[in-house]
């Protein structure tokens, strides 16, 4: 990869708009970028389709661009939150959602997937702060705060990041598209953790690998999401009583087989297990890539989810229309 250029999904290119940046192209067999459309212009639909039968999945943009291209999917997708649902609405946000995560999702190069999530989180994040308008000044500072810390931290540290953008483009793209809705799954998802940070340290690394840890290390484990309630309220966080739900929720399951407190069926919030379905696909970034890539893993995991009745079947299948 040029390193004046960095890549973009092709699907977050709306066909026959306006573009405010220069678009590039990679020629695999020369190994060379070539300029497609300059800034001002637009891609023909027809364009768009013969890229997708040609399986090229992502442009290139100059660095310098980068900020310009975060505020033009912002935009494209704020256009559509806050307003009344309706059929045709509908089907623009699972478009926007999916044009988002697929490309990302589909990404055999972990390289460039990694590079793609960075992108998706710095796109949610412009999302996010406008959703969070209305939230308390302390909920801005928080979510800037940890949002700050994960560009420059671990893996471990960029994981709530990580599923926070998940959480709210999957919730976005299957109906969601209240504001107050959205600023509940992005803190629940941000702060879902933190009460991992009462556990030894020795067991965190585990945390979402419970066969590799004794039955008493377990036990601890599964209280984490009271500890992290338990937290909220003693640091005086104010965050919604649905936040508070999604948070204590996050690992139940819809058999009934999750955590803490087994809650089973329709008991369980939706968004609960949007919420665990996405801090479970951000797993799938740290693990070793084999043959076929992250799409892959996807696939099985969504299957996984379909025959163990993890998931709610109708959510599960509004999910899986907007990641493959």
């Amino acid at each position: 990869m040029s390193e004046d250029l960095v890549p973009i999904q092709t699907l977050d290119v709306e066909a026959q708009a306006k573009i405010p940046f220069d678009l590039y192209v990679h020629l695999p067999l020369n190994q060379k970028y070539l300029l497609f459309r300059r800034s001002g212009g637009n891609v023909e639909t027809h364009k768009m389709e013969t890229l997708a039968l040609n399986n090229l999945s992502h442009f290139y943009i100059e660095k310098k661009h980068y900020k310009e291209f975060v505020k033009y999917v912002a935009r494209r997708i704020q256009t559509l939150i806050g307003g009344e649902p309706n059929a045709g609405s509908l089907r623009v946000m699972a478009s926007a959602a999916r044009a988002v995560l697929t490309s990302t999702l589909n990404q055999e190069n972990p390289a460039i997937a990694k590079v793609l999530m960075e992108n998706l989180n710095e796109i949610t994040s412009v999302i996010i702060e406008s959703a969070l308008e209305g939230s308390t000044y302390k909920s801005k500072k928080i979510f800037q705060k940890v949002s700050a810390l994960s560009d420059k931290g671990t893996d471990f540290q960029k994981h709530p990041v990580n599923v926070t953008s998940l959480a709210v483009l999957i919730t976005f793209g299957i109906g969601y598209t209240r504001e107050q809705m959205l600023s509940d799954v992005a803190m629940a998802a941000l702060l879902h953790d933190i009460g991992l940070s009462r556990l030894p340290t020795r067991v965190i690394p585990f945390s979402h690998d419970l066969l590799k840890l004794g039955i008493y290390e377990r036990d601890w484990v599964k209280k984490h999401p009271q500890h992290s309630l338990d937290i909220l309220a003693e640091k005086n966080i104010p965050v919604s009583e649905l936040t508070k739900t999604i948070i204590l929720q996050h690992h139940e399951l819809f058999n009934g087989n999750g955590f803490p407190n087994g809650v089973r069926g329709h008991n369980l919030n939706e968004l609960s297990q949007i919420l665990r379905m996405a801090d479970e696909i951000d797993q799938l970034f740290t693990e070793e890539w084999t043959s076929g890539g992250l799409r892959k893993r996807l696939e099985q995991k969504l299957d996984a989810w379909a025959s163990e009745k993890s998931v709610e079947p109708t959510l599960l299948a509004r999910v899986r229309a907007i990641l493959i």
